[in-house]
């Protein structure tokens, strides 16, 4: 069994997981939104370089305020022609990472910048979203809970903090918690690259201190400060920014 996150499209990547690990579970962001160190990614095919660049910017010095207001000028120009590019850029790349995926048996939770309407649509019986649910495997009581933390960006695949709560109402038994974002501290969502606190669960960091499941896995902060934290007498670890590392975690690796 091998955990991955933020694949963001990394093809290449993807072809070379091992076939016989058990289960692959990827823990959010299959698509590539923008890769803030090079630009590339969807939101480059559709507003160009240029822009992107801005944005990037814009981000790494914290002016949020402009940053959204480019964000919503570009969407202005032809909302109807920007839209179907969208569409057609997202459901391209969801379509090349299940083609690959296929290959394997998949347990998949949503992450900020996924779709989960078009995910859902390539469910199949190797391919399983897994968001929500309490699942043994290998004698371990896994618990899924997927979505992004809720930002002024309003991303598509973020959900409330109240929604997100009651996911984790239900999986109180995981032994190991399985989320896309981490939990809501400060070393575990300071980005070092971007300059950036980025975002995390307090109702994770509430839910591990009441539950003390033995570990807790995500992703989303692509540089932490730090990767492996304690919570009481819960090991905190972020599996990895796949798309730049080709970084898995092997569940042998830790029990």
């Amino acid at each position: 069994m091998i955990f991955i996150s933020d694949v963001h499209y990394q093809l290449d990547y993807l072809s070379t997981l091992p076939k016989n690990k058990g289960p692959v579970v990827i823990l959010g962001d299959l698509i590539n939104w923008i890769d803030y160190r090079n630009g590339e990614g969807i939101a480059k095919e559709v507003f160009g370089s240029d822009n992107v660049h801005k944005l990037i910017d814009l981000r790494k010095q914290h002016k949020f305020e402009e940053r959204k207001n480019l964000w919503k000028n570009l969407y202005s120009i032809d909302p109807e022609i920007i839209m179907k590019k969208m569409k057609e850029a997202i459901e391209n790349q969801y379509h090349e990472v299940f083609k690959i995926l296929k290959l394997h048996e998949v347990w998949f939770i949503p992450g900020n910048v996924d779709d989960v309407d078009i995910m859902n649509s390539y469910t199949a019986s190797s391919i399983n979203n897994v968001d929500g649910l309490l699942i043994e495997q290998e004698g371990i009581k896994f618990g899924f809970a997927g979505g992004g933390v809720p930002t002024p960006i309003n991303a598509r695949g973020e959900i409330s903090e109240k929604e997100f709560s009651k996911k984790l109402s239900n999986l109180n038994q995981a032994e190991i918690i399985c989320t896309h974002a981490p939990p809501y501290v400060n070393e575990l969502m300071t980005d070092v690259i971007t300059n950036k606190i980025e975002q995390g669960w307090k109702s994770l960091l509430d839910f591990i201190k009441i539950n003390n499941p033995k570990y807790s896995l995500f992703g989303d902060v692509h540089q932490p400060k730090a990767s492996n934290w304690k919570v009481n007498n819960t090991t905190c670890i972020n599996i990895g920014y796949f798309r730049a590392t080709n970084q898995y975690l092997e569940l042998s690796s830790i029990i």
